[in-house]
């Protein structure tokens, strides 16, 4: 419970939040301009976005408010799956459009669809990108401000180039195809940044969970018996911590390497904590958000073997390392293979890369040259549907049925259905790659099997949001020495800095009393259930929290934490956005829950099957919630299109091959 009234946290101030909202105004008024029947009226919903701002064609980065998964773009969807859409709505009308090929879905996995197309069958192709939302990118989303004639920007979603090295050739021929030099990321990331302005790290304990509010800043290196000397916990948990953290024991004496990972395979992280090494609940507590970030859940219900790869208290064991066990989870392969620093971020995180594709697939639409303009060149909304491109993005445009011209296997082309500003329209195209959600298939396709479609089905998503703040300087920052905070059991689970990354005429700000976008971050989860489950309970939970209470969360714990260093949230804040990502990462398998994992026949080898002259990409068809997975199914998808199934792995890990 917030210590300030809603007028102290500045809940009342003008800033800009609400150009955008979640909803319930559009959706409400959408509803009662329905011209075709109950799918009209979420039609008109969907495409409300489309006439927010200024001008003619409204610029989507510097929308604030609630953004992502909005409920505009939620509303046909969700009337999809719950059988209403079709309801008195009659046949699409044809717009006479005829192409190559239509991608469903315009995020990073449909974009490099398109261009791996363009590669495949001729750079004269004629392609249609379809997108439920109002911008491209999908979870690469950008957020852009302005403050005191300042441009800032920041990352909504896909944060990322995470460890290149590991990357599989498709993804690093298509980054080298769009003049995304990775090296040159150690000239555009300051790592000397945090050291120049003696910047460590903070964490805060909360009055609700611990009795007292508490707030350590320390240092890289510091030990847990410092950090915590006077956090309000009980003893025996900071003698547990400083052990787990600092000088892990062998927890399971006498087991052979097999036995442990045997032992590690079958239980949780949090199992592991409280069953093995005997951790005081308190410690347990403290380490159950640790996974939140990287998982979008917590030590509950991430496996002991994956967090064995990456969290704290295993160094003791004895454990053979020579080669990953086949029992981790793709994530862990990953850092397993890892050798990369974590640098590879452009200023809009991987908004970055769906810009670069959509310059190389429409170069009118974002003119200039180099990685280094990407920033800063304003792309051109209205060039990304202009008729005469040989490549066309339809924003605000959901996909509501995709059917062959007959039967499947003989059929010439296939019908896209989609919904535009209220009216029910169909393109026809030669091939069809679904990059979209891949739940969402089986409300689109009567033409698979029920096989197909319970896999499809399984592709589950886990709920994130992305939020930015504009304050007016990080003065607050520099007083407490810290470049950002952990709350390991409050709403939100940190708060901190951008990444410090200059590119070309963008400039990271590096003075404490600049104007700064803040990042905070939330994995919408409920522990105690199987991690699919806790998928599903933070989606509804996700879709039913209003923007005004994440910004008094917002508000309340920026306060408490940094009111020290001077931090006033009614003064300090100047825009916020939240990016809220209902179907955030994709859900990829593991252990102890996944059972059939890695040996059995796998849900994404059965749903991304091609049938007729459809196939599948997005990164759930790996699973993996990674830039490169997005970018190696794009690849998959467009071989199996072309009759050239695909055979690499990216180091050990399911990328590409079935």
């Amino acid at each position: 419970m917030s210590k300030w009234s809603d007028e102290e946290l500045g809940m009342d101030r003008p800033i800009t939040r609400r150009d955008f909202l979640d909803g319930v105004a559009i959706g409400a008024g959408a509803l009662a301009l329905g011209s075709l029947g109950a799918g009209g009226s979420s039609a008109r919903a969907a495409g409300g976005a489309s006439h927010h701002g200024k001008g003619r064609h409204p610029y989507p980065p510097a929308l604030t408010g609630m953004r992502g998964n909005t409920d505009a773009s939620s509303v046909v969807p969700h009337s999809l799956r719950d059988g209403t859409f079709w309801e008195d709505v009659g046949r699409p009308d044809d717009t006479g459009e005829r192409y190559d090929l239509v991608v469903v879905g315009g995020g990073l996995s449909g974009l490099s669809a398109a261009r791996f197309y363009q590669r495949e069958f001729g750079r004269k192709a004629r392609i249609l990108i379809l997108d439920a939302m109002d911008d491209f990118g999908g979870h690469a989303r950008r957020n852009e401000y302005r403050s005191r004639g300042r441009k800032l920007i920041g990352y909504g979603g896909s944060q990322s180039l995470e460890s290149p090295s590991t990357f599989a050739t498709p993804a690093k021929e298509l980054l080298e195809d769009l003049d995304i030099k990775v090296e040159r990321f150690n000239r555009f990331f300051d790592s000397e940044f945090n050291a120049r302005h003696g910047l460590g790290r903070g964490l805060f304990f909360d009055e609700e969970t611990w009795g007292r509010d508490h707030f350590v800043a320390y240092q890289p290196g510091t030990g847990y018996d410092e950090i915590l000397k006077d956090a309000p916990m009980a003893e025996q948990a900071k003698t547990d911590l400083y052990k787990i953290i600092n000088e892990p024991e062998d927890w399971m004496p006498g087991m052979t390497d097999k036995q442990i990972k045997d032992r590690l395979a079958a239980i949780t992280y949090k199992q592991y904590l409280e069953e093995d090494v005997g951790a005081h609940p308190d410690a347990v507590k403290f380490l159950q958000t640790s996974p939140n970030g990287n998982w979008g859940y917590g030590a509950d219900a991430v496996g002991a073997l994956d967090a064995s790869i990456e969290f704290a208290g295993f160094d003791g064991l004895n454990i053979d390392w020579d080669e990953p066990d086949r029992r981790i989870a793709p994530t862990g392969h990953k850092l397993y293979y890892s050798e990369d620093d974590y640098i590879y971020h452009f200023p809009a995180g991987n908004g970055g890369v769906a810009r670069s594709l959509v310059r190389k697939l429409i170069p009118e639409a974002l003119p200039g040259h180099g990685m280094e303009t990407i920033p800063t060149s304003r792309l051109r909304y209205g060039k990304l549907d202009q008729q005469g491109n040989r490549v066309r993005i339809r924003l605000s445009s959901p996909v509501v049925r995709v059917r062959h011209d007959g039967d499947p296997e003989r059929a010439k082309r296939v019908e896209v259905a989609y919904v535009q500003r209220g009216k029910l329209k169909a393109v026809h195209a030669d091939h069809v790659v679904l990059a979209c959600n891949n739940q969402m298939i089986p409300y689109l396709t009567d033409e698979i099997s029920r096989k197909q479609r319970k896999a499809l089905e399984y592709a589950g998503k886990l709920a994130l949001m992305y939020t930015n703040v504009q304050v007016r300087n990080w003065k607050p920052f520099d007083r407490l020495k810290v470049s950002g905070v952990r709350f390991p059991t409050m709403y939100w689970l940190s708060a901190g800095l951008d990444f410090p990354v200059s590119m070309g005429k963008y400039h990271f700000p590096d003075e404490p009393g600049d104007p700064m976008v803040l990042h905070l971050s939330k994995a919408v989860c409920k522990p105690g259930l199987p991690p699919r489950e806790q998928g599903k309970a933070g989606r509804i939970e996700l879709m039913q929290t209003s923007f005004e209470d994440m910004e008094r969360e917002i508000r309340d714990q920026l306060a408490r934490a940094l009111g020290p260093g001077g931090f006033d949230p009614a003064r300090d804040i100047e825009a916020i956005t939240v990016n809220r990502w209902a179907h955030g990462y994709a859900y990829e398998y593991g252990l102890p829950w996944d059972t059939f994992w890695p040996d059995g026949e796998l849900p994404s080898h059965v749903a991304r099957r091609r049938w007729g002259r459809v196939a599948v990409a997005n990164t759930d068809s790996a699973p993996r919630a990674y830039v490169d997975s997005a970018i190696d199914m794009a690849y998959r998808a467009v071989r199996d299109l072309a009759g050239k199934p695909s055979d690499e792995v990216s180091r050990g890990v399911d990328g590409i091959a079935p």
